[in-house]
């Protein structure tokens, strides 16, 4: 048999269990770490635990992304204490060891404040509920940044109510002082799903997406590395139906843009081959007990997303200079959880994505076991 029809043949087993036995996209609850202010934790000190033992292998062939295997843990141990019905101090480390490397890869310590200004509104400033938690779709957000760039410091709004649930955040990544040569880099975002008809199984939500991907600051000494200002915008519609709390169908049509606000001239290091661009992705959704199945279509025109997956771009992360402007892959996950003890979670994953003009099939498949869990430790009296 040759390769071709041996990748032909994957697809279309792959494809096929993705449509015939699937069903809704609830996303996952496992990578989530925000937790709620409780009223009746006022006074009380906590030692919280949060920790991922990760394994994602990227076989990626095409030239627009690495293939990459990442295997480690990182942990996150923290001392809570709530010093009202309404506030919240943090305070601990985050730590992530990579196997195969004998030292820690990243040290960094972690400070936060979360103040309950409502019922439905939270302000957090200091260590965000940042990678997963902004529940951005994978053409804006990479899913491996959740173990690689966990930690997002700056300033957060949360609203949940029964219609709403928004998440607008800063996460200003790189500071810098008067004399650096780097650039300050900053993320401004904000994930909203809105809730427009709930009818007996019946769901009918407008996601609204969107990302500022910031480089600049004028305190290097001349010259200066020119700004750069990037727009990526996402909406659309989503329809699910839920037959039971177990089993549910959601179709999605989504439309995305890119927009470079401050591109530099073209010739300069950090010039974009392209202005602006566009791009829709359609998938259908399932979940049946503790599986998902998803399948979808990419079509991109001209589409960059700094801080999305790098398959579903129009410019390659390995040479800047190959692009292609028009782009369509069909995708196809799968994913099993279960939860093997209070605060503890296990996660299986598996992704394909198929190129239909190279028609070549990357896919990835990955393992965790994730914890998110506190100790109480006792209650101060001021």
């Amino acid at each position: 048999m040759g390769y071709g029809n041996k990748y032909r043949r994957i697809l279309l087993i792959w494809l096929f269990v993705g449509l015939a036995m699937s069903v809704l996209h609830a996303q996952s609850n496992t990578f989530r770490t925000y937790v709620p202010i409780k009223p009746t934790n006022a006074q009380k000190l906590y030692f919280h635990i949060e920790s991922t033992a990760f394994f994602k292998n990227n076989e990626y062939f095409s030239p627009y992304a690495y293939g990459f295997t990442g295997i480690g843990i990182y942990l996150k141990p923290t001392f809570d204490y709530y010093f009202s019905r309404n506030l919240k101090v943090t305070a601990g480390a985050y730590l992530l060891k990579y196997s195969g490397l004998d030292k820690i890869s990243q040290a960094i310590p972690v400070f936060s404040v979360q103040y309950r200004v409502t019922k439905s509104f939270d302000l957090v400033m200091g260590n965000i509920y940042g990678t997963a938690n902004h529940q951005l779709e994978e053409p804006l957000f990479r899913f491996d940044r959740f173990y690689q760039n966990h930690v997002e410091y700056g300033l957060q709004f949360l609203w949940h109510n029964k219609r709403i649930h928004s998440d607008l955040w800063l996460n200003w990544e790189h500071f810098i002082q008067l004399g650096d040569t780097a650039q300050e880099q900053l993320t401004v975002g904000n994930s909203t799903r809105l809730l427009l008809l709930r009818q007996k199984g019946f769901r009918l939500i407008l996601p609204i997406q969107f990302l500022f991907k910031h480089k600049g600051g004028q305190l290097a000494p001349e010259p200066h590395i020119p700004i750069t200002t990037i727009f990526n915008g996402l909406s659309g519609l989503r329809l699910a139906y839920y037959f039971n709390k177990k089993t549910a169908i959601q179709f999605s049509q989504l439309f995305l843009l890119y927009k470079a606000l401050s591109n530099p001239p073209e010739g300069t290091s950090v010039h974009f081959p392209f202005d602006k661009g566009w791009a829709s992705y359609s998938k259908i959704n399932f979940r049946y007990k503790s599986f998902h199945f998803i399948a979808g279509y990419w079509k991109g025109e001209r589409f960059i997303a700094p801080l999305g997956e790098t398959l579903f771009q129009s410019v390659s992360e390995i040479d800047p200079n190959y692009t292609q402007e028009d782009r369509s892959l069909i995708t196809s996950k799968i994913s099993y959880h279960k939860n093997i003890y209070k605060g503890i979670r296990l996660e299986a994953r598996a992704a394909s994505y198929f190129d239909t003009a190279s028609k070549k099939l990357d896919y990835s498949y990955g393992l965790y076991i994730r914890i998110n869990t506190d100790f109480f430790l006792c209650k101060v009296k001021r």
